[in-house]
């Protein structure tokens, strides 16, 4: 039996860090917690800073990237980024490796491919990874379901998922007028309905389990965000398993069998 599994390590905008396993060996999506937590949450999951082959960034705000630099230091990591995100990522003393979205590339026994997202970022990416046992698409930190997000999402055992804010926390709430705005843009984040429409979407029958991340600490709430994503696709896909990741919480490991 594969051993290949993903674990939240931490999400929200407290920081993000998400691990993909297999066999021992593991890819570090995002480094958005300090390199001491992020070694703290590695090892609660039975991992070791010396089972990470490579880091992978998938935009260059600092909840996703706040550690980065010094564990690659402390542990001789490369991060792999897009052109854009590695030229706004802190990343002295560190190798980086440049990739492109829509073309594969392979980290150890792990094949990766970036896909664009929209985001209020420089060049921001999401990622569906393809173990032996199966593949995990990730798409957090964008505003829109577009149809690359959907056909990349399509066919993966585990989807990772943005459901980050309820639309009316959100225009209740005390930010101001311009920045609810921009999270609710079409390069902001994903409202818990957006959420339930890519999902079922992108959802299919060897889908086995959709993982919500980034949720808001103040504009959510996760029986919000599981409620809205499960009556989205009560009826295509009942046998699907919806888990919600809390803010600055972990989650995991889910297993790919």
């Amino acid at each position: 039996m594969h051993l290949d599994f993903v674990s939240i390590l931490s999400s929200g905008s407290c920081g993000n860090s998400i691990l993909v396993g297999s066999e021992g060996r593991g890819v570090l999506i995002d480094a958005g917690i300090s390199c001491k937590e992020l070694e703290r949450r590695l090892s609660a999951v039975g991992y070791e800073p010396s089972q990470i082959d490579a880091l992978v960034v998938t935009h260059e705000h600092t909840d996703h990237v706040r550690g980065a630099r010094r564990f690659c230091i402390e542990n001789g990591l490369a991060i792999h980024g897009t052109r854009g995100t590695l030229a706004l990522t802190p990343s002295e003393g560190v190798r980086t490796v440049t990739f492109h979205a829509g073309s594969d590339f392979k980290i150890g026994s792990v094949r990766i491919k970036p896909f664009k997202v929209r985001h209020m970022a420089a060049e921001p990416v999401g990622l569906k990874l393809t173990l032996k046992s199966g593949s995990v698409s990730i798409a957090t930190d964008l505003g829109s379901v577009t149809p690359t997000v959907v056909r990349e999402l399509v066919g993966s055992m585990i989807l990772v998922v943005e459901a980050n804010y309820d639309e009316n926390m959100l225009r209740s709430g005390t930010y101001p007028e311009f920045l609810k705005d921009a999270i609710a843009g079409d390069y902001g984040h994903l409202s818990n309905a957006n959420a339930g429409d890519l999902v079922s979407k992108s959802a299919v029958d060897s889908t086995r389990r959709v993982i919500l991340a980034h949720l808001s600490r103040e504009n959510n709430k996760p029986e919000l965000a599981r409620e809205a994503v499960e009556d989205a696709v009560r009826g295509l896909h009942d046998t699907l398993r919806v888990d919600v990741t809390e803010h600055g919480g972990s989650s995991g490991p889910f297993w790919l069998r």
